[in-house]
């Protein structure tokens, strides 16, 4: 298959932020998606409501298992 495998930015905003983790809702019905905060990068403390940026691409399968 041949997929164009660039990354495209897309926004979301935080629903939730714990001492661990928060979890993010994408905009366009892409879902919701929970991280660490280390994944998180910020100079300022997270909080509900603030909008986030993620460059997302498609999922390539490299090896299929052979069920």
């Amino acid at each position: 298959m041949n997929i164009d495998m660039t990354p495209r930015l897309i926004r979301g905003k935080i629903l939730e932020v714990t001492d661990v983790g928060v979890k993010i809702a994408f905009s366009g019905r892409l879902g919701i998606l929970s991280v660490p905060l280390r994944m998180v990068f910020t100079d300022k403390p997270l909080a509900v409501d603030d909008e986030v940026e993620l460059y997302f691409s498609y999922i390539q399968v490299v090896s299929p298992s052979d069920k």
